[in-house]
């Protein structure tokens, strides 16, 4: 005797979830994530997510850079970075084999009209000479005032290829060019930030400021310094003594924008972290909540069809898992062991293969077994394997996708927690680790909210999609809470 058809069916459930408010509003939701993971081997390469941990694929992006788009909420141009490459620069080259020296200049002019001070300033110069003396490297800042300020006069430590990196706003390294900033700012009259008494005051310059600051008292003071709008220039000399010496630089005047996600203390795009994190979430959130949950359910259903010893098996194993803690389970074989994310999933099925699913299909099926059609099957000589498989698993399977989809959001959860405590997948930047990192370099003491916002929004925008899914499919399957 056939079995009757269930009564709200897997497509039915689809077709009358999507329909209510609910339904349809996470529908939209979880299909703008599915674009983003469509989008994001375009946008962001898989070989750019395997530099994520190298700083030094991201030199070129300002530290610490909020959303281009942030602009908006602000009354002042907020800079953006300024990239000079070695050809951007107009260069001269000039050999006197009289006096078998070699002169060559680097020039490069640039406007700047923003409100604010740029965030830093750096330089890479890729120097040639002989093996005989060393050249002399000279770096003068041109400002719009007229005024030149001899920043850099040094040899270079290391040949081409190997750039010689001047990172102007770090004072510490490069204590010289602080000194001759805070000198020539001395000239002006200008207050220093530093104690009365310290013997290197120039360490509390900041050349980002100084030296794009109206020229006065103020100019040392980053709090009341003045923005000198106009044009400047770099200008970088080398003075070598062999025919063959050759310069050529690389300058960064660093903004304080970057992008639309901004970016975090390593310079890193959070824009790649963001669209990668969706397909980790979602992969990892689906995957564990459609494998735990489907076995569950046929664990489940056999427990309650077959009942008997099986049952009490299953049930008292089903009793015991659901008191462990997972969580900590999980940190501690992440502590012990280097694990990805697929080595996580393989723990959570292990120690989830049977759990509360188990229990709701069990109280299911002992009601299914007891309908009129089931005994009909039965005195017709139907296998019970027949049986269960061909007319209960029908009967539970819409309720079973509905467990699915609120099941989601609490993996998507357990990725990001593991991956906030720096336990996660050690390659792929997921949502969690951003705020994680964030956290523990204190974005938010420091006002970097877009570092925290916008993962956090992921993770919400991700598991509210689910949560109105898995709402909309009780709505259908539960007659209690339809919409009238």
């Amino acid at each position: 005797m056939p079995a009757p058809p269930p009564s709200v069916g897997i497509k039915e459930a689809f077709r009358e979830a999507i329909r209510t408010k609910s339904g349809l509003a996470g529908g939209i939701m979880l299909a703008a994530l599915i674009a983003m993971v469509v989008i994001v081997p375009i946008m962001a390469p898989y070989s750019i997510v395997k530099r994520w941990g190298d700083g030094q694929q991201w030199l070129d992006n300002p530290r610490y850079a909020a959303p281009v788009w942030s602009e908006w909420f602000t009354s002042k141009e907020l800079p953006e970075s300024a990239i000079f490459e070695p050809n951007d620069f107009r260069k001269i080259r000039i050999n006197t084999t009289q006096f078998n020296l070699t002169f060559v200049s680097l020039r490069r002019s640039f406007t700047y009209t923003a409100d604010v001070f740029p965030s830093e300033l750096a330089m890479w110069a890729w120097a040639t000479y002989g093996t005989g003396s060393t050249p002399s490297v000279i770096v003068t800042w041109i400002r719009p005032d007229g005024q030149e300020v001899e920043i850099l006069n040094e040899g270079p430590q290391v040949r081409a290829p190997t750039p010689n990196t001047y990172p102007f706003s770090s004072t510490g390294q490069m204590s010289r060019s602080a000194q001759a900033i805070y000198n020539w700012a001395l000239s002006f009259n200008a207050t220093s930030l530093a104690p009365a008494n310290s013997t290197t005051p120039w360490l509390y310059v900041k050349p980002e400021v100084t030296l794009f600051a109206v020229a006065g008292e103020s100019m040392l003071d980053f709090r009341r310094a003045e923005v000198l709008k106009g044009e400047y220039a770099i200008r970088v000399e080398l003075l070598g003594f062999t025919p063959e010496d050759d310069l050529d630089a690389k300058f960064i005047v660093y903004g304080t924008i970057f992008g639309l996600a901004g970016t975090d203390n390593t310079r890193r795009d959070l824009l790649i972290g963001l669209l990668w994190g969706a397909p980790v979430a979602l992969a990892f959130g689906v995957i564990a909540s459609f494998v735990i949950v489907v076995i569950q359910a046929v664990l489940g259903a056999i427990s309650g069809w077959y009942g008997g010893w099986m049952d009490e098996i299953l049930q008292r194993m089903a009793d015991f898992l659901l008191i462990i803690p997972l969580l900590p389970i999980l940190i501690i074989i992440a502590l012990f062991y280097e694990v990805g994310i697929v080595q996580i999933l393989a723990v959570l099925i292990v120690l989830g293969f049977v759990g509360s699913t188990t229990k709701v299909i069990r109280s299911l099926v002992l009601q299914i077994r007891e309908e009129q059609y089931i005994e009909a099957a039965l005195s017709y000589g139907a296998g019970r394997v027949r049986i269960l498989f061909k007319h209960i698993m029908p009967r539970i399977m819409p309720y079973t996708f509905a467990l699915i989809a609120l099941s989601v959001p609490a993996y998507i959860f357990l990725e990001a927690s593991l991956s906030f405590l720096g336990l996660g997948d050690p390659v792929l930047p997921t949502w969690g680790s951003l705020i994680g990192n964030a956290y523990s370099d204190g974005a938010l003491f420091h006002g970097y909210w877009w570092w925290i916002v916008m993962p956090a929004g992921g993770i919400l925008f991700a598991t509210v999609a689910f949560s109105l899914l898995g709402y909309a499919f009780d709505k259908v399957l539960n007659p209690r809470l339809r919409e009238e």
